[in-house]
């Protein structure tokens, strides 16, 4: 999957401050659909895209929110249960086994389905949104209000692959570098320039930044 910079238009004062590969869903013919999703922090938007690979072709999702109006995170990221699926799956196996000396064919089919419904039960999944002021009205009385925004979505059998490799990253990081993209601006993105004005390296807001930028080769302690 291409990233935000090189997939999604920007505005002409637009950078991108913080890029995230945050779901890498493997692809599994007929069980599971591929997903890779990426989040990106600029010094305008949060930005969300997904390009969802299915059989028989892929789509694209993408969500966006304005900079200015975010107040906060919401992040989910592990494993979860289907508890209804999971108790009706062993009900359906523990009727296949009582019945199945009596009624072979039956029998079997209700294990086999109730196997099948508990390997589905246990899931992983990654949920990114944010907090954002939306504006309310009631009656002729307009108030500002937080409403939560999904960005990026996925869940997935717990026996595939669904995490990306930065979404331990988002986690940790995501709301605290809104935080200071939104209280900096464009101080946060001269800071993470490199120092030699002919080139266009960037380094990312919550690491350290090299000894030596690793296309021009300028030392960043000169900054």
């Amino acid at each position: 999957m291409a990233t935000i910079k090189d997939s999604v238009g920007l505005f002409e004062d637009e950078i991108i401050v913080r890029e995230y590969y945050a779901i890498d869903k493997q692809y599994v013919p007929i069980l599971s659909s591929g997903v890779e999703g990426r989040i990106a922090v600029t010094n305008r938007r949060v930005i969300g895209r997904s390009e969802v690979r299915v059989t028989g072709g892929k789509r694209v999702e993408f969500n966006a929110v304005p900079l200015e109006t975010v107040q906060g995170t919401c992040l989910t990221s592990g494993r979860s249960i289907a508890w209804r699926l999971l108790i009706a799956g062993v009900v359906l196996a523990i009727f296949g086994i009582r019945v199945l000396d009596d009624w072979k064919w039956a029998g079997a089919i209700a294990i086999i389905a109730g196997i099948i419904a508990i390997v589905f039960a246990f899931r992983r999944e990654v949920k990114i949104g944010v907090r954002a002021a939306s504006i309310v009205r009631e009656g002729f009385i307009s108030r500002a209000e937080p409403q939560g925004y999904l960005l990026l979505s996925q869940s997935g059998l717990a026996a595939f692959r669904v995490h990306g490799p930065d979404v331990e990253a988002v986690m940790r990081a995501l709301d605290a570098v809104i935080l200071t993209v939104q209280q900096r601006g464009l101080e946060v993105v001269k800071a993470l320039k490199c120092p030699s004005p002919d080139c266009s390296y960037m380094t990312m807001i919550d690491e350290q930044p090299p000894k030596h930028c690793p296309e021009c080769g300028k030392s960043w302690r000169t900054k």
